[in-house]
């Protein structure tokens, strides 16, 4: 059976912050609440991610989502997480869906 882990590792995004991001996550998404103001909100972030699993169900990959910190207090951000093996073909099911969508950004 293959194990889908939730470890991580730091991404630098800049001199000063990171956030940490699981080392099999296919994909993210941002989220910033549900206020009117939101530049993130979380319908969109939801609808997103959704998107992305139904493609996963449909191609029989399991499939696994978490939370994880933002360098930004206001916001989190939910990833997709899929086993190593996994990984790869995951990507190319989804490498489009970007270009598609407002807060989906691959891993």
């Amino acid at each position: 059976m293959k194990t889908i882990t939730l470890k991580t590792k730091y991404v630098k995004t800049d001199g000063w912050r990171g956030r940490l991001e699981p080392i099999n996550a296919i994909c993210g998404s941002n989220d910033t609440g549900s206020y009117s103001d939101s530049p993130c909100p979380s319908d969109v972030r939801k609808k997103e991610i959704q998107m992305v699993t139904s493609i996963l169900r449909k191609n029989n990959i399991r499939y696994r989502t978490t939370w994880r910190e933002t360098s930004n207090v206001f916001c989190v951000a939910q990833y997709v997480v899929v086993s190593e093996q996994d990984k790869t073909k995951a990507i190319e099911l989804i490498e489009d869906l970007p270009s598609m969508t407002r807060l989906l950004y691959l891993c």
